[in-house]
């Protein structure tokens, strides 16, 4: 019982640290989602300015703007990544968690269930001897 008791304070602290993985991975997502926005904004910004002479002076900050919502973007991207890695390996734990308490649990049914019938064999036994 108390294995089965600390399985189960194992697995809340796996599903909490899943939980939190899983959150700021979903975090750094939204955060990639709105870089690559900004880099596609600075993008068509440029391209616009290609067509309008009194904009083209803005071309180079839009270049900038490009390169380096380019550069972050790789950066948040491979942190995704890692982070996808990380909730992964937190999913598997947490399921090899609960797959051993619910081991432990089958294990103590079973014994249960074979501690009755052990009794109720010696009760049948003892109750044909009490017949003869």
């Amino acid at each position: 019982m108390k294995r089965e008791r600390l399985l189960t304070q194992l697995i809340h602290l796996r599903e909490l640290q899943l939980k939190s993985q899983s959150a700021h991975l979903k975090n750094r997502a939204h955060h990639l989602r709105e870089v690559r926005e900004r880099h596609d904004a600075a993008r068509d910004a440029a391209a616009k300015s290609l067509e309008d002479a009194r904009s083209l002076a803005d071309l180079a900050q839009f270049g900038q703007a490009r390169v380096h919502n380019a550069r972050l973007a790789n950066a948040v991207e491979s942190e995704v990544r890692a982070l996808r890695e990380r909730v992964g390996h937190a999913r598997k734990l947490a399921d090899s968690a609960r797959a051993a308490r619910d081991e432990i649990r089958r294990d103590r049914v079973v014994a249960r269930e074979r501690s009755l019938e052990t009794e109720a064999e010696h009760f049948f036994s003892w109750k044909k001897d009490q017949q003869r």
